[in-house]
Formats: structure tokens, sequence, C-alpha cells
């Protein structure tokens, strides 16, 4: 802008120098030319004088100028001025200005005591203030006198209420604030003594002796057993027996057991209608620690991965039951049967509230959490407990051959008044289930049986990769599966006949070994290798002189070791060790009633732990019996575990 502005100035300045030479030439040509104007009057005037003086007559004549030479330069004025008008127009568009305020002198005003100070000066002199009573005004209000009321308090508190008043007069705001912190800290001791209570048995358990036996234990018939304890037969679970259960896998001593409806129901007493789960501490089976109720009949029940905190069953009618262990009893409704008061806890979500299209629509045969349970994670789920016992999957699966995967959530804020929209969900609850996705089996291609609906009978997950699924089902074929992926190889395991027949039960090695066993409803149990579709090894039940199979399970003690149960109660103990052709032994459990169930503890590793490797055998009359498994089948011998996987690769 300043080079612009300077530009400007010289040329403004070289046009009024040009302009100032031109207009002084002009004045030059017009003096000359007034000159000789005025000589040439001269000689006219003295020509006169002298025609005059000769007394001639003579002829006037009058002359025109046109001066072209003022007008050309007029004209050349002009021009210029109209460029220069133009060219000031056109930098007026270019050219922006801008307004700019200041002050150039700005004194503000003095009073008179600062000028008097100035003129007087600053040194050897000291301001001194004197404080008149004028400004003293007595005002007269009218508003009521302020109360107040001393108060103390200490921290850390002494007492539970920790705070008072000052002049120790107690009022009834104080006295029911002190109620009220008083119950709160009796509840927050009862929550410390329960988790303070399960760590101390834990830690218990895990410093009892091996070696040392339970004086309490009675002596077993059963070769495999050195002696059982049995749960309490309560008045509530008259007419009951065990169909289901399953030990917690960190915690061998936990135990959960789903209740089959009584024989007789009675009219007068509701609870014979409910459904029935117990909780159970194998150490103290005089009395379950919970005893869990629903309206449906269980078929199928398990905790939760990492801590007993969840119990979830599976129903007839196709629902999936979740109960809170953590809730207070103050929630849940005590009942009195045979003059014991009994604490019923109904379950804190219902998958038979949610939508019809998100539920089973047949009885639940199979409910597992999506966890490891090898024997390399047994020491992991302890370490990565974060005591919560969520953050896992649920997997179930149901008669009619569809699989459900459930995300198990907390909520932060539960409502005690209950949610509007889950319905499913009980005032108070923390815990519920989300579907995340679902799949439809279907028979493999080589069936035979085309148009025949499926049907599921057991459900389980590879504990080595929990991608892999697989199912039994009643065409004799075992399907096999992945969570995530397209297909799985084999697609399927096969009986080797082509006879339909139910696959009953599962149970793959625990040790990690890529192996499972099965039985089936034609009397045979069968040993597959993962990778192979057929059999590796079958036994017939008909050498034994028996014709149906109960289960097969795999010992959690001896990788060779597998036990199976017939419908006359006769438990048959293979050894692969010492022979695959025949039963190393063969025990009667029972000479009065049918063993309708029977299952092992789950975690591995617990002879080292401080615990034996147990068995619960289920009557039919409602007895449920936990064996201690003997020190022959519950010892490895030297590399049983490096044997078994030789054994299957010589098929």
């Amino acid at each position: 802008m300043n080079d612009l502005l300077s530009a400007l100035d010289k040329e403004n300045e070289r046009l009024l120098q040009e302009s100032r030479a031109t207009s002084g030439r002009q004045r030059g040509r017009y003096e000359n030319q007034r000159d000789d104007d005025s000589y040439r009057r001269d000689d006219k005037y003295n020509n006169r004088n002298d025609e005059s003086d000769d007394d001639q007559p003579k002829v006037s004549r009058s002359k025109t100028l046109i001066n072209f030479m003022g007008a050309k330069k007029r004209a050349m004025v002009s021009h210029a001025g109209s460029l220069i008008g133009k060219r000031a127009q056109d930098l007026l568009q270019m050219i922006e200005l801008d307004t700019a305020e200041y002050d150039l002198f700005d004194m503000p005003p003095v009073k008179e005591y600062d000028l008097y100070i100035r003129s007087f000066g600053r040194s050897d002199t000291t301001q001194a203030y004197v404080q008149t009573n004028d400004d003293d005004i007595d005002r007269e209000v009218q508003t009521d006198e302020i109360d107040v009321r001393q108060k103390w308090t200490q921290h850390p508190a002494e007492d539970y209420i920790g705070c008072g008043r000052g002049d120790g007069v107690k009022d009834i705001e104080d006295e029911e604030q002190s109620q009220v912190n008083k119950n709160l800290d009796l509840s927050r001791l009862s929550k410390f003594v329960q988790k303070a209570g399960q760590v101390i048995s834990i830690l218990l358990d895990e410093e009892k002796d091996v070696t040392k036996t339970d004086m309490n234990e009675n002596k077993s018939n059963v070769g495999v057993s050195e002696g059982y304890t049995k749960l309490a037969q309560l008045p509530i679970l008259k007419g009951r027996c065990v169909l289901f259960s399953q030990f917690a896998p960190s915690q061998p001593n936990m135990l959960i057991t789903a209740y089959s409806k009584p024989a007789q129901e009675d009219e007068g007493n509701s609870i014979t209608k409910k459904g029935i789960v117990c909780v159970w501490n194998t150490d103290d089976p005089s009395y379950p620690q919970r005893i869990l109720a629903c309206e449906s009949q269980p078929t199928c029940c398990c905790f939760s991965p990492n801590r007993t905190t969840l119990a979830f069953a599976g129903m007839v009618d196709g629902s999936i039951c979740v109960w809170d262990l953590r809730e207070q009893s103050s929630m849940h409704r005590s009942v009195s049967y045979d003059n014991r008061e009994h604490i019923l806890r109904y379950p804190t979500f219902n998958t038979a509230g949610v939508m019809d299209v998100d539920n089973h629509h047949s009885p639940v045969t199979t409910l597992n959490p999506v966890s490891n349970y090898s024997i390399n994670s047994a020491d992991s789920g302890r370490n990565e407990d974060t005591g919560t016992g969520l953050s896992f999957q649920l997997i179930s699966c149901e008669e009619q051959g569809v699989l459900n995967f459930w995300v198990v959530a907390e909520i932060t804020s539960p409502d005690m008044a209950g949610s509007e929209t889950d319905l499913g969900l009980s005032p108070g609850g923390k815990v519920k289930l989300i579907k995340s996705s679902a799949i439809t089996l279907q028979h493999p291609p080589r069936y035979k049986r085309v148009g025949v609906s499926l049907r599921a009978t057991e459900l389980q997950l590879a504990p080595t990769d929990l991608n892999h699924y697989y199912v039994g089902t009643d065409s004799g074929y075992i399907l096999h599966g992945l969570r995530f992926g397209t297909r799985a190889f084999p697609s399927s395991y096969s009986t080797g006949c082509d006879a339909p027949m139910d696959i009953t039960t599962i149970d793959f090695s625990p040790f990690g070994h890529p192996c499972f066993l099965a039985s089936s409803s034609d009397g045979f149990v069968h040993l597959y290798n993962v990778k192979t579709e057929t059999p590796v090894m079958s036994w017939s039940s008909k050498i034994w002189n028996t014709e149906e199979l109960q289960c097969v399970r795999w010992s959690r003690s001896r990788p060779c070791v597998f036990y199976v149960l017939d419908n006359n109660a006769r438990l048959y103990t293979f050894d692969i060790l010492e022979g695959d052709a025949m039963p190393v032994k063969i025990d009667t459990l029972s000479s009065q009633d049918r063993v309708v169930h029977l299952q092992f503890t789950s975690d591995t590793k617990s002879s080292t732990q401080g615990r034996l490797p147990q068995m619960l055998v289920s009557h039919e009359s409602g007895q449920t019996e936990i064996h201690t498994v003997a020190k022959q089948y519950r010892d490895q011998q030297t590399l049983e575990c490096d044997f078994l996987p030789s054994y299957l690769n010589r098929f």
C-alpha cells in the first residue's frame, strides 16, 4: 500500500510539472503575439496619420484571426484530464482505505487531593486515615434469626456413625441417619463375610492332606471307589432324583444338580409343581448352599466358567434360566415345608420372557459355557479370573437341531421396580442373556432317510479349539461344525451302521488329546480320532451281556481310563494300557434301583491341589452318592499321557 501511494504521488507530481510547462509556453506565445499586434496597430496608426496628412481617402478592412494551436492544446489537456480521471476511478476500485482512530493525548482528570499531593511532594510525608462514626447507620429487619447447630465428625470414625452434634443433644434425624448407616454397615459386613467365607473354604480345601480320608465317608463295595458320602435327602426334595449334574471347573467342591419332578404331585403344595436346581458344597453335603426354583422342568445345568457366581439351566419348554448367586437372600422369598424354612431363589433372567423368535421351541438338551476345561487351562482360569464370572458366551442346543449362542451381559444400574423392555429380567436383576446368533443343523448329505427331521441329543465343544462343535443326532451320525468358518473336516462321523440310532453321549479327552468317546443306543461305544470320520475302536455291549447303555465318561485323572454305565446299574471300567478288548473291572453300583446319572469332577489336576477325584452316582430312588475314586484309577502311570496318541496313530 505504501508503494502504491508513493507511485501515485510521483505520477501526480509529474503531471503537475508538465501542466505548468505547457501553460508557461502558451503564456510566452501570447505575450509575443500581443507585442506583434501592438506593433501592427502602431503601423496602422502611423499609416492612418500619413494618409490623413496626404488627405487621401482609404477603405477600412476587418481581419479575424483563429488560434488553432490553442484549441489543440485545450483538446490535449482535456484528453489528459480524462485519462487521469479514468485512472483515478480504476485505482479507487482497487484500493480500500481503512479508518484508524487513536488518541493523540489522553489525560484523566486529576482529583484535588492528587493535585495537592503532587504539588506538595512525596518526600518526608506519611498518610494517615481516621474513621469517624458518620457512616455507622442502624437498620431494622423483620427476618427470623438464623438457626445454628454445631456438628462434629471424625475420620476414621470410631463407631458406625462417625459424626454427631457438638452440644451432645440427639434428635430424630440423627437417630434415623444412624440407623441407615448401621444397616449399610451390616450389609457391607454380610457381603464381606460371604466373600471371605468362600476364600477361606477354598484355602482350607487346598491345604487339606491328600492322603487323609474323610472319617464321615462310608465304605463302598464298588471297586473303583474308596468311600462315598451322600447328599442330604431333604423333605423338599422328596420323590425327586438328580437327572443332570456338573462340578464347577475351577472349584471341584462346588456341585450343581438338576432334579426331576416328583413322582406324585401334591395339589396342596405348590413346591411340588416347581422345577428344582440345587447348588452344593460337597464338603458340607447336609444342606445345599442355594435352592433354585423355576416354573418348568430343568433338563441340563451348568456354572459360569471362572467362579460359581452364576448358575444356568435349560428347560423342557425350551427356555433358559439364569440365577445370580450373589444376590442377597432378602431379594427372595422363604417358604415353609415340613416345619422348616427354605429360601427359594427364582431366576434372575428367564428367556421365556423374550421374543419367540429368539428362544428355543423344543427341550434344551445341552447347555455349556464357551470356555476351555482342558488340563492346560485349569490353572489359567484361576489366574485370569476377575471375580465377576461374566465376560463369556453360552451355547445351547435343543432337540430340533438348533444351536443358540448367548452373550452373558451384566447390568450396571439395576432397577428394583423391574424393566419395561426386558420382560425376562426380574426386579433388581443384574444379569441377562442376549442372543447373538443361531445355527440350524442339517442331516449329512449321505444320510438316506431324506425328509426326516433331525433330532439332536448332545452337544460338546472341543476343549483344545472352542471353534469346533460336535453334535450327536438320532441318525447315528455325529455332526461336526464351526462357530466361525464355512466348512469343517470331516463334516460328520459315522458309527459304521446304516440303521438310524441315537448318539446318547459324547465325551472328549480332558487331557488335550484329539479324540472323543461316543455311546449309541444300539449298545456300542466308539472311540474317534477327530481327523477321521470312522471310529478308531468300537466296543459292543453284547460281549458284556448287556444291550442298553446309559452313558460313557472319560476319567479326569487318567488319560487311558474311561467308564461305561448301562441301564442295569453296572459300571464298566476300561484301561487301554492293560488291554482294549474287555473292561478291566465291572462293578454293580446298585442292586435295588436304576442309576440314572453318572458324573466326574471337571478339574483334571484336583489331586495335586488338595482334592481327590470324585464320582457322582444318582439313583432313581433319589439317593445321590459322591464316591472318591480309588488310588488305582486316579494315579497316572509312567508315560501314560504319551501312550494314547501313539494308540490313536496305529489305526
